[in-house]
């Protein structure tokens, strides 16, 4: 029983440590800019790090059940340094260590109430935490982008003005630039230095940000370039638009929060006044009697 117990905990602590990692795995995208800047020593260095785990995660297929809930296109936004197939093959290895440990407790048959918890809380964790993992990450970037948008769209408005041309605009706003967005304007000036064009560039930019913001910005710049019109005035009215926007979702949560703060009042807040009113009485009545 104690081995299973130690077991159990082993697992918990794995899939901890596995959520842990992921959130640490950067971006696909990033390590090409790495593998670009550094030697040849520290290019092998920085690929052994996760070549174990990959080829693992190849040889393992997960079912086609996983396809319902995980596609290509979240794993990217999520900025996970894993693929799809890679992505629910960790997923379903998870699952399967849940379910080995339920049935190798249920065999050695502990039916009490406290391992029976702790196997159906850490299968519920294996199951559903790896999909709310994704999310949580994708809304994360979401929120980062959304902040750091217009004002990046300020600084690059004002370079453009001062004479500068698209693209060495976006290398000069980049270098001041350090979170999720300015890295992905990063990862833009390496495609277009590849051979990549400005409109393909940016459409990849689009498809790994979480963000319509973003797609509405490329969107904007492809019909600028294509019409011939002020790509600084473009630039402009995106970043006013942006910020039009962020006031009204913002107002939207100011107007919902006293409907949020309702389950708070009666779960927590309610039960507790009533205890501080209700004890004294309560337990007057039990002495006396």
């Amino acid at each position: 029983m104690a081995l299973l117990y130690l077991t159990a905990v082993v697992f918990g602590g794995v899939i901890f440590t596995t959520f842990l990692v992921l959130d640490t795995m950067i971006d696909r995208r990033a390590r090409v800019r790495a593998e670009k800047r550094l030697g040849p020593a520290e290019k092998r260095e920085f690929r052994s790090r996760r070549d174990p785990l990959l080829a693992v995660l190849q040889m393992v297929e997960a079912p086609e059940f996983f396809d319902r809930w995980v596609d290509g296109r979240d794993v990217v936004q999520s900025g996970i340094d894993l693929d799809a197939r890679q992505f629910k093959s960790l997923w379903w290895i998870l699952v399967l260590g849940g379910t080995c440990l339920g049935v190798t407790g249920f065999l050695a048959g502990l039916v009490d109430i406290g391992w029976v918890t702790l196997e159906i809380s850490l299968v519920l964790l294996a199951m559903i935490g790896p999909y709310l993992f994704l999310l949580w990450r994708i809304k994360k970037r979401e929120r980062a982008v959304t902040r750091e948008l217009p004002d990046f769209l300020d600084m690059l408005t004002f370079t453009i003005d001062a004479g500068l041309g698209f693209v060495p605009a976006l290398r000069r706003v980049s270098k001041g630039y350090t979170g999720i967005f300015g890295e992905e304007i990063k990862q833009v000036l390496v495609q277009i230095e590849l051979g990549f064009s400005r409109h393909e560039a940016l459409e990849d930019l689009a498809s790994r940000l979480p963000s319509a913001d973003v797609e509405q910005l490329v969107e904007a710049i492809n019909l600028s370039e294509q019409l011939g019109t002020s790509l600084g005035r473009t630039l402009r009215i995106q970043a006013n638009l942006m910020r039009t926007r962020r006031r009204q979702r913002a107002e939207v949560k100011a107007q919902t929060a006293p409907i949020r703060i309702i389950p708070a009042l009666v779960f927590f807040f309610l039960p507790s006044l009533l205890l501080i009113y209700l004890a004294p009485p309560i337990i007057n009545f039990l002495f006396r009697r």
